[in-house]
């Protein structure tokens, strides 16, 4: 996916999101603006919108020296998704269709997403969230195609997004588990916004349910000419790929691998890209897929 005009200012409005999630000065904050404008001059359209929102982000860090500015919210938002983990888990076991709810309860944790809308800081209800899983409507639902893919497939790649989102991708899992999957949880290296780090898998107790790996870098998204050997191995190996956000759609939407994205569609860009409106939920399998051009050699 590339970036369109309208992504720049986007990029801007994160970066001061960021600012002041981190309650840096006027002062500090109008060097790391200034600095950004002059690097969006040169802004490479052909590249995604993640990989392009990364410059704010890298600019932020250098200015200010701080790396994890998320840190407090990461840890908060894990600690509220832990404590109404039993009740996802009863969600799931109500219906007949349990992988199905669980794919439902994975999507529905996407909207814990700091980096476009920094208002929903203090204004998530999990409590609402879970009371309109039942009834939550899927604008793009792909899961009879993800369920028919899934019978011939054991090795499980699952790329995760955001911390506190990391406990709603826990109740998939388990069922895929279940169904004797072997999934592999990727998270990233360093911080960036508030995806989820090795530390938040931790915080989340995967523990005997998945191994972990890390893609070995910081990318919004996941930059594939920049990820670990052990992230590229499990990404080739897997024979199904569960892909959550926007930041990981943008970047894998042309790879040609057998990736289903689950996300809820926030911006302009992506709704084009999805045909469907804003705040959507999406359980969408990759356009990409039929010809296999673009798959990772």
């Amino acid at each position: 996916m590339k970036t369109d005009l309208e992504c720049v200012p986007c990029i801007i409005k994160q970066t001061i999101n960021t600012l002041k999630i981190s309650g840096c000065s006027n002062k500090l904050s109008k060097k790391v603006v200034s600095e950004l404008l002059q690097k969006l001059e040169n802004i490479d359209y052909d590249l995604s919108p993640a990989a392009n929102s990364d410059i704010g982000y890298i600019v932020f860090r250098e200015v200010t020296g701080i790396k994890d500015p998320y840190y407090d919210l990461k840890r908060k938002y894990n600690r509220l998704a832990l404590d109404i983990y039993p009740k996802l888990e009863k969600v799931v076991d109500s219906v007949k269709n349990k992988l199905y709810m669980a794919a439902k309860v994975a999507i529905a944790g996407n909207v814990i997403d700091f980096g476009i809308d920094i208002k929903k800081v203090n204004t998530l209800d999990f409590n609402k969230i879970i009371q309109d899983l039942q009834n939550m409507p899927l604008a793009v639902d792909d899961y009879d195609k993800f369920r028919e893919s899934l019978k011939d497939s054991i090795n499980i790649l699952y790329i995760t997004d955001n911390a506190g989102e990391i406990v709603f991708d826990k109740v998939l899992i388990k069922e895929l588990v279940k169904l004797d999957k072997k999934v592999v949880l990727t998270v990233k290296s360093d911080p960036i916004i508030n995806d989820a780090t090795l530390e938040d898998a931790v915080e989340a107790e995967f523990d005997n349910l998945a191994r972990v790996i890390e893609t070995g870098n910081s990318n919004i998204g996941i930059n594939i000419s920049d990820s670990s050997d052990a992230f590229l191995e499990e990404f080739k190996k897997a024979d199904l790929i569960i892909s959550k956000g926007q930041g990981n759609f943008e970047t894998l939407d042309e790879t040609g691998a057998n990736i289903f994205f689950l996300l809820k569609a926030k911006c302009e860009k992506i709704t084009r890209e999805l045909g469907v409106k804003h705040s959507d939920i999406v359980f969408a399998e990759s356009k990409a897929r039929p010809g296999k051009s673009n798959a990772v050699k």
